[in-house]
């Protein structure tokens, strides 16, 4: 509970500040037709990819590579700067015949063996991204806070610590980061293509829950593509009807 109320926190002053600088810069709603990423303008989009839970102990140990889904709303303060919320998934099995760090309880035949684990991250995540325009392309990065369900299971059945008997699973804080580039249709103005590459945190790490095994910070790298579609939130002001 305590992680969901410090990124709440977190989350409204990104917020807060977000609105003064829209208030300071309001786009001009008077202009009759606005296409594509400007000040003012929202945008929706989803992209699919692959992650690799990279440099986290038992977590990265014999991990291999998954599909990833994202998906993406934004909000362009101004020029260079936009801010994203954005929904996440991704998992990873591992390679058989990697050495697990404890034998599971629920199926001791098994012994040290990974061959059926599997880790789930699934969660949200919100970031304020610097962007940028080089050679037709809009370029941004991103960093910012996160709550990710992180579940660590064997034959589906979550795992438990054998000494605590404490389920591996938990919602906790993490972190995001991104880069990415993307090139708008021609003959449609206001969707975009675009590629990511990200690395995701989660920080569930609990000496008294977990000692025996899965105790670390959970990392995983990707990379990303998919679509955005831009969007006025508020219609442009059109001229009266004058009175017969």
């Amino acid at each position: 509970m305590i992680p969901r109320v410090r990124l709440a926190g977190v989350a409204v002053l990104i917020l807060l500040a977000t609105a003064s600088v829209v208030r300071a810069q309001a786009p001009d709603t008077t202009i009759a037709k606005r296409e594509g990423a400007q000040p003012g303008r929202g945008s929706i989009g989803a992209q699919v990819g692959s992650s690799w839970f990279l440099l986290e102990q038992d977590y990265s140990k014999g991990a291999m590579p998954r599909m990833s889904f994202a998906g993406a709303f934004r909000y362009m303060i101004n020029k260079g700067w936009q801010w994203q919320v954005s929904p996440y998934f991704t998992w990873s099995a591992y390679s058989v015949g990697t050495e697990a760090p404890f034998v599971d309880p629920n199926f001791p035949q098994e012994g040290l063996k990974k061959d059926f684990h599997l880790t789930q991250i699934v969660g949200a995540n919100a970031q304020i991204q610097k962007v940028w325009l080089r050679k037709h392309a809009r370029w941004h990065f991103g960093i910012g806070p996160a709550v990710y369900r992180v579940v660590v299971q064997n034959h589906r059945k979550v795992l438990k610590d054998p000494v605590t008997n404490r389920l591996h699973q938990g919602t906790y804080l993490g972190a995001t980061a991104e880069f990415g580039s993307e090139r708008f249709f021609k003959s449609l103005p206001n969707t975009s293509l675009e590629w990511t590459v990200a690395w995701q945190s989660a920080y569930p790490k609990r000496d008294d829950q977990f000692p025996s095994g899965y105790n670390s910070s959970v990392g995983a790298f990707e990379v990303r593509l998919g679509p955005h579609y831009y969007f006025d939130f508020r219609k442009s002001k059109t001229a009266a009807a004058p009175k017969r």
